[in-house]
């Protein structure tokens, strides 16, 4: 049985070759101004587009290309999030994590939920990348006494980058998980 630590799920890429310029603060308001205004196609808002990328200009930057800039480097980020491995894919491992429920086959009795590196992950703050998320399947159910407190985790993983709108604690959403694991044994870390 392998054991995985997190970062073995996140493959090394080349680090994002986007260099975004030092804007001051004044400019990176103006530049969001400029993003707001491009998405309305009236006069007025086209009149003071027009003015802030000249206030830009004035300045020696050009808003067209700050907002490319921008969206390749959004990209990039988004495609080194989404960057999972298949070097484990069909193995048997043993990984540590904290567990988010999702399905329940009792009362407090998981049979499928998340397991992320840290506690409270896609509960109370954004979700982690999609390559630290695998959505675990465990018919036999994990009784949850807290998901404050880590467990492990032993079964067959995957790769495999899919979005799932599941039901958190706040409600439902879109979390996109970079693996599955279908798991014989969940214990407490301790």
């Amino acid at each position: 049985m392998k054991l995985l630590e997190w970062k073995d799920l996140t493959p090394s890429l080349s680090h994002n070759q986007i260099v975004l310029p030092e804007l001051s603060y004044q400019q990176r308001l103006t530049l969001q101004d400029v993003f707001t205004l491009s998405r309305y196609n009236d006069t007025e808002s086209q009149n003071q587009l027009a003015e802030l990328k000249q206030t830009l200009k004035a300045e020696g930057l050009d808003a067209d290309e700050l907002l490319r800039l921008r969206k390749e480097y959004i990209e990039q980020q988004q495609r080194a999030a989404e960057t999972v491995t298949a070097e484990f894919d069909g193995q048997a491992v043993r990984i540590p994590g904290f567990l988010v429920p999702i399905e329940f086959s009792s009362p407090l009795v998981a049979t499928d939920f998340l397991l992320v590196p840290t506690a409270g992950a896609c509960i109370h703050m954004p979700p982690p990348p999609a390559n630290q998320i695998v959505r675990v399947s465990y018919p036999n159910g994990y009784k949850v006494e807290t998901v404050q407190y880590p467990v492990w985790v032993e079964g067959v993983i995957s790769s495999n980058l899919k979005t799932d709108n599941v039901y958190l604690v706040d409600g439902e959403t879109d979390v996109t998980m970079g693996y599955t694991l279908t798991a014989s044994s969940v214990e407490n870390y301790h």
